[in-house]
């Protein structure tokens, strides 16, 4: 196995554990950064110790262009200390909006129920307005029964010099 593959793996093993083991959170709203300790704890900025307990810890106006370290250390349920740590880099903005996922998900499927809703109600009244009326049957005309058709005395038959042969549209190049 090639070194890349080696490193690649780790990583993603890496990714997994601490997807698993993780129970802290980073959210980010406009230009404040929430981070979420999984117990009470005291938080440290780089080295620098913060003296409150909390299990939250906000930064306001957040500068994008840092990459910053946060830990904070708390008791567990069997009170041994442990470290959960926080690297921030992310994109904030001071007039933008976080999309919920599962939010637009259900406007979909919302506006799609809507639609079917409205195409089942026209298609009901315009059952109505067209009546319930059994089909009617095919005039013997219509079903090559019967006598030929009469042309209309109102009209005069084709002259066999106005009469052509020629398609009725052509397709002219150049």
């Amino acid at each position: 196995m090639n070194r890349a593959g080696i490193n690649g793996g780790l990583v993603f093993l890496l990714l997994i554990m601490t997807t698993v083991e993780g129970k802290g959170d980073v959210s980010f709203w406009k230009t404040t950064v929430t981070m979420t300790c999984p117990n009470n704890g005291i938080w440290y900025k780089g080295d620098i110790k913060d003296e409150t307990t909390r299990s939250e810890y906000v930064i306001n106006n957040y500068d994008e262009n840092k990459k910053e370290h946060y830990h904070c250390e708390y008791d567990d349920e069997i009170d041994q200390t442990r470290i959960y740590q926080f690297y921030i880099k992310g994109k904030v903005c001071e007039n933008c909006f976080e999309l919920d996922s599962t939010l637009v998900a259900w406007a979909i499927i919302g506006d799609l129920l809507v639609t079917g809703a409205v195409i089942l109600i026209v298609y009901r009244c315009a059952q109505k307005k067209s009546g319930h009326a059994a089909p009617q049957k095919p005039t013997s005309h219509s079903a090559g029964r019967g006598p030929p058709v009469v042309p209309s005395p109102d009209y005069e038959p084709l002259s066999a010099a106005t009469r052509s042969r020629d398609i009725y549209a052509t397709h002219r190049t150049g």
